[in-house]
């Protein structure tokens, strides 16, 4: 009888941290792939692109000094075939991301793009993973 409750204890000793992770990673995702209220789920590639577009007005990131203009960047992407591309994935932490690179290459020597990293909803931009290129 004694055995069996040492055992038990040992059992609920390793599986407590276990649930105790699985739980706040599971919090994790389901808190950044809802979205808040006056957001939507990008349910597309096009969607998750005008997002990565509106976002990249907005982001300090690509800033007039480091990037050049934003706004100016993103209207010269209408006259560009083939400028922007999203994928979708799931990372680590089971948050949906979208990746969109937007690149405005036909435009010969200002080539610039633009790789943004968005949640689910768009809403969050995960900023260590974004990154901009000048190219040549």
């Amino acid at each position: 009888m004694r055995t069996i409750f040492r055992t038990r204890n040992v059992v609920f000793l390793l599986a407590l941290p276990i649930l105790l992770v699985a739980t706040n990673l599971a919090e994790f995702a389901w808190r950044t792939n809802s979205c808040a209220a006056g957001d939507h789920v990008i349910e597309s590639d096009a969607d998750a692109i005008a997002v990565a577009k509106q976002k990249m007005v907005k982001y300090r990131k690509f800033s007039p000094d480091e990037f050049g203009s934003a706004p100016d960047f993103v209207d010269s992407l209408s006259g560009v075939e083939d400028c922007c591309f999203a994928t979708r994935y799931r990372n680590s932490s089971f948050v949906v991301v979208w990746e969109v690179t937007l690149s405005n290459k036909a435009n010969g020597r200002n080539h610039r793009a633009a790789t943004l990293h968005l949640s689910n909803c768009g809403s969050t931009v995960f900023t260590g993973e974004s990154y901009i290129d000048y190219g040549n």
